[in-house]
């Protein structure tokens, strides 16, 4: 199957019909590395009229060709789930770990996303090509230190261990100051499973802004969608772990996401992820 071939025809084509634009050229006008992020989980009907409001402003990212784009993710966390669990406490000094495949790239990145002081997400990235993406290299360990150190000093960093995989589709959008990226065909894994994550009827919406609302948070505002903390890290913990409290991610899970409250969740009281 063909990557638009997951697309519903009405949000093929408004994709399909947005001007192209570059990696490079997107990274050097909209590499947003500063920014204020809001997520929504909303279905295809409502993207598309997301889309039409953006006619005409904002582009969609082209690589060879391509306008959807291949990603695979390795969470990194304590063995009793730091990281998580300051997440679910929103915590004001919080951060995740991970390493990403670009898989239509091939690039892969070591990555820090840090909460600054005004609640603005900031992300550090160290080229990781050619490394296990399941492990945490001594140069990557000693970046990601220097990272929490400035943003948070005296904060300690835990031994870290994978935890989590996930892999989905992305699309990108860009305008000035703004972009938007949406993901779908979400799944996660952990050694000995692998789950289909977000309902397929639905996609998250992430609008990344210096500041501000951009076109993406007003248009969905207008249609009276919300926006709603949706980290994908926690969502797959709260999949897959059934140790773990998720009394705040319960109704989202519930709605968007493949959770049976009734059966109960997956029995995975440890999950790792294999080394390669």
């Amino acid at each position: 199957m063909t990557p638009g071939a997951l697309l519903p025809g009405p949000v093929r084509e408004l994709v399909d019909a947005a001007a192209p634009i570059g990696l490079d050229e997107l990274q050097r006008t909209a590499a947003l590395r500063t920014r204020v992020d809001r997520k929504y989980v909303v279905d295809w009907e409502t993207l598309a009229l997301v889309l039409a409001a953006m006619t005409g402003t904002h582009r969609s990212l082209q690589i060879d060709g391509q306008r959807t784009f291949r990603y695979e993710s390795v969470y990194f966390d304590s063995p009793e789930l730091a990281a998580f669990r300051a997440h679910m406490q929103q915590r004001r000094r919080r951060y995740k770990v991970r390493s990403r495949h670009y898989v239509d790239s091939g690039l892969q990145t070591f990555e820090v996303k840090l909460k600054g002081r005004r609640g603005e997400t900031i992300k550090h990235q160290l080229p990781y090509d050619d490394h296990d993406l399941t492990a945490v290299t001594e140069h990557a360990r000693e970046f990601l230190i220097d990272r929490v150190g400035e943003a948070y000093p005296r904060l300690e960093v835990p031994e870290l261990e994978p935890v989590l995989a996930n892999r989905y589709r992305r699309m990108t959008f860009a305008a000035g100051g703004e972009r938007m990226t949406v993901d779908f065909d979400l799944h996660y894994a952990d050694a000995g499973s692998d789950v289909v994550g977000l309902d397929p009827g639905h996609v998250i919406i992430e609008s990344k802004c210096e500041r501000g609302l951009g076109t993406a948070d007003r248009e969905l505002r207008r249609l009276g969608v919300r926006p709603v903390t949706c980290s994908k890290y926690c969502v797959g913990v709260g999949l897959l772990r059934d140790d773990v409290k998720v009394n705040d991610l319960r109704w989202l899970l519930r709605r968007y996401f493949a959770w049976d409250e009734t059966a109960g969740r997956p029995h995975h009281p440890a999950p790792r992820i294999a080394r390669a």
